[in-house]
């Protein structure tokens, strides 16, 4: 007879693990991800990266003097620097992540991860990525593996990640709707 007080036993990821879905690491360039799943991965990283960035240029006391506009090789001084090349070193990180979850996202509409050269490249990477993130994925499985179920933190950041590219084109267009008008004007 069990034991009516001995700890209860679920499995809280029943969905994940019966071989029907990727349960890769989101950080390995095999398996796939959905388009919630890839505008999540790509915020949180950019989020992260902007943060660590942040806190590096205040505490090096290089924001005041970059901002300034003062000294045209400022930037070039700060990025040779210690602090600068730590800096240069995680948007090295960074970009190899975002090519990893490109790849990944690929994968999902059955494509190359070899396409992710196309980000690489200027005005096609703008086409490429609006493809990319439209296109829906391959429903079950397909030649690069199973689907990998969207985890609920994923959405809310996709949706966040959403809102916020429409609010920059928005703005964007704005201030060039705003900059046509004042034409030639100087104030």
């Amino acid at each position: 007879m069990p034991n009516p007080y001995s700890t209860p036993e679920s499995n809280l990821h029943p969905d994940i693990d019966n071989g029907k879905n990727d349960t890769t690491s989101p950080l390995s360039a095999t398996g796939r991800f959905s388009r919630y799943s890839f505008l999540a991965w790509n915020f949180l990283l950019n989020f992260i990266l902007m943060i660590i960035v942040a806190v590096i240029v205040v505490i090096t006391g290089a924001a005041a003097n970059l901002m300034s506009m003062e000294d045209p090789n400022a930037a070039m001084t700060f990025y040779t620097s210690g602090p600068g090349l730590i800096i240069l070193f995680l948007l090295l990180i960074s970009f190899i992540f975002s090519i990893i979850f490109f790849i990944r996202r690929l994968h999902d509409i059955e494509m190359s991860g070899w396409f992710a050269l196309l980000a690489m490249i200027p005005l096609v990477n703008l086409f490429f990525g609006i493809f990319v993130l439209v296109k829906k994925g391959t429903e079950g499985e397909n030649r690069f593996g199973p689907s990998r179920a969207t985890l609920t933190w994923e959405k809310v950041l996709g949706i966040i990640a959403i809102i916020l590219i429409v609010l920059y084109v928005v703005l964007l267009i704005g201030s060039v709707v705003i900059a046509l008008m004042a034409g030639g004007q100087t104030y």
